[in-house]
């Protein structure tokens, strides 16, 4: 069996900044205050490390900060799921088709691991018309550190599955070098496009193990899951 678990903002689809948009003004609303995410770094990070980084950067007292982070959550989940509609998103190349390909292999499970909160992650992939390719994963609001993701979603295809999935089953796409740096934590495997916020030059000094431009031409991330498979044989 394979696993494949997917980031989505980047990798799936780009929300084209409505995120950030959405963020600002929710919590401007919600605090009585202006917000700011000027400088806050979003890319492959999870959404209560944002969040918590953009209370402080709006002047908030760090102390205050993580005691609002909760409700913080709730009211940014709230907007995106109200506000988010599928003309502010676009499907990435090759996407659609990958996804369609893979899903009738019987020996893949198509996962996530993802910064997104749960609710927001498969809004997202509804919007796209995504949601239906995808099983159980783990989510920003399991951990705030990405490290922490993989063995959370990892253990939780083990109990929706009953296979004894490991890390060394499991291939993360992504598109940031959170995504490669989560995978070796895991003891799985990566895949990295370029389509998100890192240059190539930014994501080959990680060294995944596969780097694309983009998901237009699947071949290269089958080769890896064959030869992923052969090695786990041979261990």
């Amino acid at each position: 069996m394979h696993l494949l678990l997917f980031d989505i903002d980047g990798t799936l689809i780009r929300t084209r900044g409505f995120g950030r948009q959405t963020m600002e003004a929710a919590l401007s609303e919600w605090l009585g205050r202006p917000v700011t995410t000027e400088g806050v770094d979003f890319a492959g990070r999870t959404d209560p490390a944002i969040l918590l980084d953009i209370l402080k950067a709006s002047g908030l007292p760090e102390h205050t900060a993580r005691h609002l982070l909760p409700e913080t959550l709730e009211v940014y989940s709230r907007a995106m799921i109200r506000r988010l509609r599928p003309e502010h998103l676009e499907v990435l190349p090759g996407v659609v088709m990958l996804l369609e390909e893979l899903s009738e292999w019987p020996d893949v499970y198509l996962g996530l691991v993802t910064g997104n909160l749960r609710p927001v992650a498969f809004h997202k992939l509804a919007m796209a018309g995504l949601a239906g390719y995808f099983g159980e994963g783990a989510f920003g609001c399991d951990h705030a550190n990405r490290n922490e993701l993989p063995p959370l979603a990892i253990e939780r295809i083990r109990e929706a599955t009953g296979y004894p999935f490991t890390g060394a089953d499991a291939l993360i796409i992504g598109d940031t070098p959170h995504d490669v740096a989560c995978a070796r934590h895991a003891g799985a495997s990566v895949a990295v496009v370029c389509t998100g916020g890192y240059s190539r030059d930014a994501l080959e000094a990680c060294r995944p193990d596969l780097l694309l431009e983009d998901l237009s031409d699947p071949e290269p991330l089958f080769e890896l899951l064959t030869r992923q498979a052969l090695s786990r044989k041979a261990s």
